[in-house]
């Protein structure tokens, strides 16, 4: 009764916060598909893949030839002729539509390489490994949306569609949350004529999402700030309107993100990270919802440049998207991968209910008893049973390694905790009776007992967190870990002290960057943030008492001025892109070439009139703050408008 699981799975596991024992099922590498075709009476398992370009796919094939076949990596992809490899038990959909037009099928087929990619390759391909069920991955989207306008979903504040069942996008113009009305409706298309995209399939459940995006919604502060409660309208949504309310959820983090960063892609990565169910923020997401932490797994480049086109991070957050999405099917109540309750004959059904119900000790006994009369039993029913015998076996194995673990690296509250919680469903089981003598007494002794008080300390002070100011959460976590330097849980909190750190130390950083190259206004507005945040603090405190000196001169204040005139100029501007935008939408649909032709013609009028306007503000405030930084940016974005001929507005800052 042995769990396997390779090395690289579980470096992979560390890196996006997965559980390594709840993916004991699932090896890794991943075998060559069987080439075998699914079971089609059952119904499909359909997972909807949403988000905007890099969920859209810019993943290069050229490069994931070298690194397949040179590299070695994703083996699974690959025959042994070096032609790609075909699942006929995961099919992949791919449609687009823009806002709440037409939509257009661009994927219909077998899974396998073709074409540029996205996550869909790593999602098919695990998800398809560990569900006993025809699988169909279907994406819906298109690049340059924001959750906090396009994609808006129905529940959440501001949603300007349709909000009344049978839901259906809103005719006419760009409004909040037409991306996602558009999106949802090409996916029910594809879902009403099921047989034209699955051959065979006759019925269907959505059994999850995929969610990758942000990219657009870190440039609005608003948006940023929004993020995790849209993201939460998001999830309740989706499962609203595909009738699938116990749907999984896999999101993932923009891959240059790190954790501790500040500002709007900051809060993105935060709310990600914290709808997450094992977070313990949100306690109805436990085992419903995960996220990837992408920033381990991206080769570099940005979200905003599609990471260059790396196949290797389109692949690598695709496989930990789908690991992520395989641990919440194999931690889900109700079944045993690889067995059919309606297979077993009744002995084994009673075992199959008491490993679903978590009584494992008295699966562990009636499944020796039946193995060892196996004579009596028929072939099938004896590889039934050895297949649960290997699911059981990788539970007690995982529940057993992390009990040694937590005991190897003095991490008693733990074993506590886990054999408080836990240990009943154990009881019974050889091997866990054995070392539970063993571990009572250890938690008996005085290093034990000394070492779970502290470890209590410690959890009353990060319950606190959030709860209390950050320079008081910081100064209680920094005495605690001066107190208890050497011990396990004086390193737990040096590695909670972490990510406020390095908060703190980008975002000084960011200040100190901003005011060498004399853009004073994005420095002070960066200051007065930082203040709410990490006030009380002594290392900002300290450099914020210079800062505020600063401020009080005529020239720093007349450089913030500046400033503010420069960022109101390119508000204005992305409102009059947006109409423009807008009115772009709503002319695409005129019917008649020359009436449609006319309404452009007036629609660009206006914007180019608009433009006008915001560069003859730009050219008074260079004129009048000539030498200042802001006045050198106004010029050279007055100078860019005159050079497109009164064609385009770009703000020089960005350049």
């Amino acid at each position: 009764m042995n769990g396997i699981v390779a090395t690289s799975l579980m470096a992979a596991c560390l890196a996006t916060g997965l559980s390594a024992f709840s993916l004991v099922q699932v090896p890794d590498p991943l075998p060559r598909p069987d080439g075998k075709a699914a079971d089609m009476s059952k119904p499909v398992q359909v997972y909807i893949l949403m988000g905007q370009s890099n969920m859209l796919g810019f993943g290069k094939v050229d490069g994931l030839e070298t690194s397949c076949n040179q590299k070695g990596l994703y083996p699974y992809l690959v025959e042994e002729d070096g032609s790609w490899t075909v699942r006929k038990d995961v099919r992949y959909v791919r449609v687009m539509c823009s806002g709440n037009g037409a939509s257009k099928t661009y994927n219909n087929e077998w899974m396998t390489v073709s074409g540029n990619f996205g996550p869909e390759l790593g999602i098919g391909h695990y998800v398809g490994h560990v569900t006993d069920a025809p699988v169909l991955i279907l994406k819906s989207c298109i690049g340059n949306r924001s959750l906090g306008y396009d994609l808006l979903p129905p529940s959440a504040e501001g949603y300007e569609g349709n909000p009344r069942g049978p839901r259906k996008p809103k005719s006419g113009g760009w409004y909040a949350g037409v991306q996602y009305d558009g999106d949802v409706a090409a996916a029910k298309e594809v879902l009403a004529s099921l047989p034209k995209h699955y051959p065979g399939a006759g019925r269907f459940e959505v059994a999850g999402f995929f969610w990758w995006q942000g990219d657009k919604d870190f440039r609005n502060a608003e948006h940023a700030a929004r993020y995790e409660e849209n993201l939460l309208c998001l999830i309740e949504s989706l499962r609203a309107d595909f009738d699938a309310p116990d749907a999984k959820f896999v999101c993932a983090s923009l891959g240059q993100t790190r954790k501790g960063s500040g500002g709007p892609q900051g809060q993105i990565l935060d709310a990600v990270l914290n709808i997450d169910g094992q977070s313990g923020k949100y306690p109805k997401h436990k085992g419903k919802v995960a996220t990837v932490y992408s920033n381990p797994l991206s080769m570099g480049g940005s979200s905003s440049g599609h990471y260059g086109g790396n196949p290797e991070t389109y692949m690598n957050i695709g496989q930990a998207m789908g690991q992520a999405m395989a641990r919440l099917i194999l931690d889900s109540p109700g079944g045993v991968p690889g067995v059919r309750e309606s297979d077993l004959d009744g002995a084994l059904k009673s075992v199959f209910k008491a490993i679903v119900d978590g009584k494992l000790g008295r699966a562990d006994t009636a499944l020796r008893e039946y193995l060892a009369e196996r004579d009596r039993a028929d072939a099938q029913q004896i590889e039934l049973a050895e297949k649960l015998e290997d699911h059981l076996g990788g539970l007690v194995d995982g529940f057993l390694g992390d009990i040694e673990k937590s005991l190897d690296a003095g991490d008693y509250c733990r074993v506590r905790d886990e054999l408080r919680e836990r240990g009943k469903d154990f009881e019974g089981i050889p091997d866990f009776d054995r070392q539970q003598v063993e571990w009572s007494a250890d938690l008996a002794s005085e290093t034990a007992v000394q070492a779970m008080a502290i470890g209590d300390q410690l959890a009353a002070i990060l319950q606190r967190k959030g709860k209390s100011k950050t320079a008081t959460y910081f100064k209680q976590l920094q005495d605690f870990q001066a107190e208890h330097a050497g011990s396990f849980y004086g390193a737990q909190a040096a590695e909670e002290l972490k990510p406020i750190q390095s908060a703190l130390d980008a975002a000084m950083d960011e200040i100190r960057a901003h005011g060498a190259r004399g853009d004073l206004y994005a420095k002070f507005t960066l200051v007065d943030e930082t203040e709410a945040q990490f006030k009380g603090i002594p290392a900002f405190d300290a450099a914020n008492e210079t800062w505020s000196k600063e401020a009080k001169s005529a020239d720093v204040k007349k450089e913030i001025a500046a400033g503010e005139d420069y960022a109101e100029i390119f508000e204005d501007l992305a409102k009059i892109d947006e109409a423009f935008a807008e009115a772009q939408a709503e002319n695409a649909q005129i019917t008649g070439k020359n009436q449609r032709e006319k309404a452009e013609q007036r629609a660009l009028g206006r914007y180019e009139k608009s433009l006008a306007s915001l560069a003859g503000k730009l050219e008074k405030l260079a004129s009048k703050h000539a030498d200042t930084y802001y006045g050198k940016a106004a010029a050279d974005s007055h100078k860019a408008y005159v050079d497109s001929n009164g064609k385009k507005l770009v703000d020089a800052r960005a350049r």
